[in-house]
C-alpha cells in the first residue's frame, strides 16, 4: 500500500522540519519541479525525504531482493519522477495511472465488480489521508506528536493547485509568509484530483478520511513498525 510510504514519509518529514525549523513539502513532484523552476531561492527549502511512492518503491527494492515494482496512482507527473529522477528512478520500474490500468483490464475483458476484493491493512489512518489537500499536514502534526516533538508548533499552509502553491511561495521567498511548512499539490484538491484518475468530477475529501478510518493500524508508528523508519530502527 503507496499509503505506508506516505507514513513513513511523515514520520522522517516531521523530524526535519522540528530540527530545520521550514520546509516545503516534497511528496507532489509537480510542485517540487515548479519550485526548481520558478522559485531557485527556496530549493534548499524543499524536504530532502522521498515521495511516498519513492519511499515505499525503496522499502520493497531492498527488503524483496529482485522485485520489480510498478506504481499505480492519479499522478501523471510521476512518470516524469521516475522516469528522469534519481534516486527514485532506482525504486520504481513502470508507472501507471489508474485510467491505463482500467485500460488494461479493459483489453483484456476483466470486470473487477465480479473478482472478491482483498485486504489493505499496511498503512495507518495518516498514511491514507496524503490524497486530499492537508493530509500531510495533518500526518506531520500526529508524528510530531508520537516523536514527543510537541514542543515544536506545525503553522502548515496546505496550498492545491499551482496558483495557490504559487501565492505561498512568493510570500515565503519575501520572508512574509506566516507558517513555517508548506504543503504542496499542483492538482485541485491534492492527489484526488489527479490527471490520471478515472472520474473527473469534484473529489470529496470526507470519502479519503473514512476509507483511512478502516486502516487496522491506528499509529504512524503502528505502520512502520515492520520498516527501517522509526525509533526501533535508530
Amino acid at each position: 500500500e503507496a499509503a505506508l510510504g506516505a507514513d513513513m514519509v511523515a514520520y522522517k518529514e516531521a523530524a526535519e522540519l522540528a530540527e530545520k525549523g521550514f520546509l516545503t513539502s516534497s511528496c507532489c513532484p509537480a510542485f517540487v519541479s515548479y519550485i526548481k523552476k520558478n522559485f531557485q531561492t527556496m530549493v534548499d527549502k524543499i524536504s530532502h525525504n522521498l515521495s511516498p511512492a519513492a519511499e515505499i518503491g525503496r522499502y520493497i527494492k531492498e527488503t524483496t531482493p529482485g522485485a520489480k515494482v510498478v506504481f499505480i496512482g492519479p499522478c501523471t507527473a510521476k512518470k516524469m519522477e521516475f522516469k528522469e529522477g534519481e534516486p527514485a528512478s532506482q525504486y520504481i520500474d513502470c508507472t501507471l495511472t489508474f485510467e491505463e490500468l482500467q485500460a488494461l483490464f479493459d483489453s483484456r475483458n476483466i470486470d473487477l465488480t465480479t473478482l472478491e476484493e482483498g485486504v489493505l491493512d499496511n498503512a495507518s489512518y495518516y498514511g491514507r489521508i496524503f490524497a486530499r489537500s492537508g493530509g500531510l499536514s495533518d500526518a506531520v502534526v500526529e508524528a510530531l506528536k508520537e516523536q514527543n516533538n510537541e514542543d515544536f508548533k506545525l503553522n502548515a499552509i496546505a496550498c492545491d493547485g499551482i496558483e495557490a502553491c504559487k501565492a505561498a511561495l512568493l510570500r515565503a521567498s519575501k520572508n512574509v509568509l506566516p507558517n513555517n511548512f508548506i504543503e504542496g499539490m499542483a492538482c485541485t484538491g491534492g492527489c484526488i484530483g489527479g490527471a490520471g484518475c478515472l472520474t473527473h468530477g469534484e473529489k470529496n475529501k470526507a470519502d479519503v478520511d473514512k476509507y483511512g478510518k478502516q486502516a487496522m493500524e491506528k499509529t504512524i508508528l503502528d505502520a512502520i513498525s515492520v520498516t527501517d523508519v522509526g525509533p526501533e530502527a535508530e
